[in-house]
Order: C-alpha cells, then structure tokens, then sequence
C-alpha cells in the first residue's frame, strides 16, 4: 500500500514539473511581449509616410452640419470618413481639428516613445 502511495506521488510530482515546464514555455511565447522595439525615429517616419499619403479630395455638409463626409484619396484607392469615425486603414491617425483650410490628424507614438505625431492635411491644395 505504501509503495502505490509513493510511487502515486511520484507520478503527481513529475507530472506537475511537466505542467511548469510547459506553462514557462507559454509564457516565454507571449505574443504582446515585444521583443524587438522599433526606435521611435522610425515609428514616426512609418506613421507619417502612411498619412502624407493621403490627399483630400472633397467634403460634403448639410447646411445644419448634422452630418459630414470626407473623401480622401491615395493612387487609386478611395477613402470616405463620415461622422468624424476615422477607418482602420488610417489606424493609429485620428482627427484632431477640422477647419476650412486644414485637417490636424494626431497619431500617438507607442507608450515607450512617451510622445504623439501631429500632422496637417491641406484641404486647398
């Protein structure tokens, strides 16, 4: 009897080693652990080589500026921003400030970079 017990012991010990060892090698995996930090310098040439690519070409508004379109256009491609709700293609760019010559579009840099981009979108160009 004393020997089921040891060697069922045995068993749950080696087994929970296993479990250890496995649960490290998750965690050595993680996929939001980054690794490799891309220097902000380059993140902010990245970011704004996305935006600049970008050029305004029109907006329509309602007299009561109840509603608002915004095209953009980059090669052939066509962009429509309604209701200020900026798409994922434009991530991680958001509008700022609308006036009636220019877009302030604002990007944050990541949390390491501790900064954010402004850029601005000449609408009489």
């Amino acid at each position: 009897m004393r020997s089921l017990i040891v060697i069922g012991l045995s068993l749950l010990m080696a087994n929970f080693n296993m479990v250890k060892a496995n649960i490290d090698t998750v965690i050595l995996r993680d996929p939001f652990a980054q690794q490799n930090l891309i220097p902000c310098k380059e993140h902010t040439n990245i970011l704004l080589q996305q935006i600049q690519s970008w050029q305004f070409k029109g907006i329509i508004v309602q007299v009561d500026h109840s509603y608002r379109q915004i095209w953009l256009a980059s090669q052939s491609q066509w962009l429509s921003i309604t209701d200020n709700i900026v798409p994922n293609i434009l991530f991680p760019w958001q509008m700022q400030s609308i006036s009636a010559d220019n877009i302030v579009w604002q990007a944050n840099l990541p949390e390491y970079c501790h900064d954010e981009i402004l850029w601005t979108m000449r609408l009489n160009e």
